[in-house]
């Protein structure tokens, strides 16, 4: 859902990455400091700093929104970058999850969880081999991870993993749907 305001955000994003750019700076340097943001989130979740994760999970979302406006704006889109920000997302990912586990001790909602969140990428990425696009879904990446940071600056923290299990699954159980009827077509 939140990923059809790309375009808005990029132009949005556009002086800063036009400063970026000019500072040398690449898209696969802020990929890279998105993921060292990602596990330092985790790393603080699983020590019990809830807020402070939740701040560093909003950073290193924005790291990966900014790549990708970066590489945008600067002309240097590349699939070597694109796939390295989607591999380094399920890290990531993967990273908040267990981490989640650990801090709340209910690792088979945060287990349901994590398996979502890779089915949403991993159906996104089979289904485009064959149709076009299938950025289908109301738990996209982006809303997975506010609804995370909802739930440790509120303490409801169980109760948003539970959330984020339920909607991921949707998600990809809609991307599937999906691509079946296009290719039916």
């Amino acid at each position: 859902m939140l990923s059809r305001v790309k375009t808005y955000t990029t132009r949005i994003l556009d002086p800063l990455t036009k400063l970026l750019c000019s500072a040398g700076i690449e898209p696969n340097h802020l990929t890279f400091f998105g993921l060292l943001t990602g596990l330092l989130a985790a790393s603080l979740i699983a020590f019990s700093r809830p807020l402070l994760g939740s701040v560093v999970i909003l950073l290193s979302g924005f790291m990966d929104m900014l790549d990708g406006a970066l590489a945008r704006n600067c002309g240097k889109v590349s699939a070597a970058g694109g796939f390295l920000d989607s591999v380094f997302d399920r890290y990531v990912d993967v990273a908040i999850f267990t981490a989640l586990g650990l801090y709340t001790g209910r690792w088979l909602l945060s287990i349901l969880a994590m398996s979502g969140a890779l089915l949403v990428s991993y159906t996104r990425a089979r289904a485009e081999h064959v149709i076009e696009r299938c950025d289908v879904g109301i738990a996209e990446r982006s809303e997975r991870l506010l609804i995370v940071v909802a739930g440790l600056v509120s303490g409801y923290v169980w109760q948003a993993i539970a959330v984020v299990a339920v909607l991921a699954h949707m998600t990809a159980i809609h991307r599937v749907i999906y691509t079946l009827r296009v290719c039916e077509g």
